[in-house]
């Protein structure tokens, strides 16, 4: 057996004084300074293992469906326009429709991180392993009723067979409204208003990933298929179900430079049938985008790399004639100590 812990900052608008961790408004998309808190923290865990039993983990993770969606991601994931993964634009990108991804939407379905997580990792039997993942506040309540969010998650990885790997990943999530705190925290709202408070805060979001990459040699080929869909519980109304799929290629140019594109396209179906996109939860869209990337290793620790990316949200029904594009680009450089 053995014991384990992982331990990570991160370094977040040091040019302004922000300094990492997300507030609860922050993680909703709802306020400005997105990051002002804490020191940053990313991975923060303790756990133990044993080689026939697993390991069991407890504290900030990677989510499951994380690690499922980085298999059939040909841009690792790069969180860019022109992919899936991409978490929208704007400070508050949570909140913006012109994401076709399965990370950003009003209440966080899919996080990298999750807080407070339980987590057990399988050892690996004939080419398959997993995780199953609890956490019954997986991000910071606020101060208005709202009492953190119980999330649950799952993946299984096949790598048998070889030069392939398959991967599928599941989420679900639910944020709360506890009745009691609300009537204490909304003083001077009716009772109606106060039902329909409640109501739009009792949600659930159930998020998944099916994804695959193939090593030809030459080209490795990666496919990924998601779906979203987010609902009301008082009602049981669908305010979301989207689906959209990615298929990209990674190829060596030479011995130094590493080229990837991918090219995505899908289906948002919003809460009822509105006549405009808009940035919450109205208007039906097709979703499609490319990205396009290199990396240059400037030697075994140190690699250059370059991307751009352009993806559209394109309304449809009764928002026909209506489209939100977004497009970014970024060079940088990436050493490992």
């Amino acid at each position: 057996m053995s014991a384990q812990f992982q331990l990570e900052y991160d370094l977040v608008n040091i040019g302004n004084g922000g300094n990492g961790t997300e507030t609860y408004g922050a993680q909703q998309g709802t306020d400005t300074n997105a990051r002002s808190e804490g020191l940053g923290a990313r991975y923060s865990w303790i756990g133990i293992s044993d080689k026939a039993m697993g390991g069991l983990r407890i504290g900030r993770q990677e989510s499951s469906i994380h690690s499922a969606f980085g298999v059939g991601s040909a841009g690792m994931q790069n969180n860019m326009a022109g992919s899936i993964y991409s978490s929208g634009t704007g400070t508050n990108a949570a909140l913006s429709a012109t994401g076709p991804n399965i990370i950003a939407t009003s209440i966080r379905p899919y996080s990298v991180f999750v807080n407070q997580a339980l987590t057990y990792v399988s050892p690996k039997i004939s080419g398959f392993s997993g995780q199953a993942q609890y956490s019954d506040n997986a991000y910071s309540t606020n101060t208005t009723g709202v009492t953190g969010a119980k999330q649950f998650g799952a993946n299984i990885t096949f790598d048998g067979i070889k030069n392939l790997t398959v991967a599928y990943g599941i989420q679900q999530s639910g944020v709360v409204v506890d009745t009691a705190v609300a009537i204490g925290s909304l003083n001077g709202l009716t009772p109606s208003n106060l039902t329909t408070a409640i109501a739009v805060g009792n949600t659930k979001t159930v998020s998944q990933v099916l994804a695959a990459n193939y090593d030809f040699g030459p080209v490795q080929a990666f496919a990924l298929a998601t779906q979203l869909k987010i609902t009301t519980l008082q009602n049981q109304t669908v305010t979301r179900d989207q689906t959209a799929y990615e298929f990209g290629a990674r190829a060596p140019l030479s011995k130094t430079i590493t080229a990837f594109g991918s090219y995505f396209t899908g289906d948002k179906k919003m809460a009822g049938d509105s006549t405009t996109l808009s940035a919450s939860t109205s208007g039906r869209a097709d979703l499609s985008g490319f990205q396009l990337g290199a990396m240059y290793n400037l030697s075994k620790r140190t690699t250059a790399y370059a991307i751009y990316g352009t993806q559209e949200v394109k309304g449809k029904e009764g928002a026909a004639g209506t489209k939100m594009s977004s497009d970014g680009y970024a060079v940088g450089m990436r050493h490992t100590f």
